[in-house]
């Protein structure tokens, strides 16, 4: 693999990121169909534009726009502890512009072939079928208060196709203010996000974000830079409404309790200056019985435990 031999140091904020790794934490405008080949197409075109796009004319500070392009191709979508695809790989492109501080990102999740092993969540005729299931729109404002330590508020509106969406809320759209604060210690990054649906469901969930970036510099014969990128979460969610299904043995009810741990981990070749490439594992755990039972029952698969892996290609210009 040729790789740059300067490439320059990332930054490491989870907020300059916060693109949500939709595994992590993201979910905007419905759209009805969406074949292979023109979502082939446009992933590959995107990367074909960073590519020619000489990344010396940018200035390394943030007055000047900045945009990446990334997909990610995993073996499932999860989302918060839950499984959003079944059985089938996913590939989820991301645009990102940033100028400032302020960043808009947009998201999408295609499913190769759609699966639902729950009975709250059937697929009807779409069984079997590939489909455009999701795509989230992302607004927010970073600010460097002191050093090592910034604020973050935002916008996320999630377009979701059936049968996404929670509790009495299936197949509508969701919206989420949030905002948190992070510090980059000399030995791992921590961050703190509260996020508050205001659409119709006026749920929140409270997410703590650890990460740590550890240079890997005996795989420099392979790529020089190379980073392994280790990163965990914990989640407590607080459902409002009394008709969310809490079990697959069809209770509904409020909810209020920590809700998931993940544990991911990727590790990150930069090929040049403007050209990344990171196979990524992830495992998400519940932390209670309570919210092991939630997600089973609103999960595709019915699995409250799910291992994913993948790889992501990040193009930044």
């Amino acid at each position: 693999m040729p790789c740059d031999l300067d490439t320059p140091k990332k930054r490491t904020d989870l907020f300059y990121s916060f693109n949500h790794e939709r595994g992590k934490s993201m979910r905007s405008i419905r759209i009805t169909k969406t074949r292979p080949f023109p979502l082939l197409f446009l992933t590959l075109f995107s990367f074909l534009t960073c590519a020619v796009l000489s990344p010396a004319a940018r200035a390394d500070d943030s007055s000047v726009p900045t945009g990446s392009f990334s997909t990610d191709i995993l073996s499932q979508y999860i989302f918060r502890g839950l499984a959003n695809s079944d059985g089938s790989a996913v590939i989820e492109p991301s645009f990102t512009a940033t100028w400032e501080g302020f960043s808009a990102n947009i998201w999408g999740n295609f499913d190769t072939s759609r699966h639902s092993a729950n009975s709250f969540l059937p697929m009807g005729n779409e069984e079997g079928n590939s489909k455009w299931s999701e795509t989230d729109f992302t607004f927010s404002y970073t600010k460097e208060l002191a050093k090592n330590f910034s604020v973050l508020i935002g916008n996320v509106y999630y377009g979701l196709q059936s049968p996404l969406g929670y509790g009495p809320f299936l197949n509508q759209d969701e919206d989420e203010l949030f905002g948190g604060v992070s510090y980059n210690f000399p030995w791992l990054t921590v961050a703190f996000t509260t996020y508050g649906e205001v659409i119709h469901s006026y749920d929140e969930y409270f997410e703590l974000d650890l990460s740590k970036v550890i240079p890997v510099p005996f795989l420099d014969w392979v790529c020089k830079g190379t980073t392994l990128n280790l990163g965990t979460s914990f989640g407590y969610l607080i459902l409002n409404h009394d008709t969310n299904t809490l079990a697959l043995d069809g209770r509904t009810g409020s909810f209020s309790d920590f809700d998931t741990c993940l544990l991911d981990a990727a590790l990150a070749f930069p090929v040049n200056k403007w050209l990344s490439v990171s196979p990524k594992i992830g495992l998400w755990l519940p932390l209670t019985s309570k919210a092991n039972d939630y997600l089973e029952a609103n999960s595709l698969d019915q699995k409250a435990i799910h291992f994913y892996g993948g790889i992501n290609l990040t193009a930044t210009f």
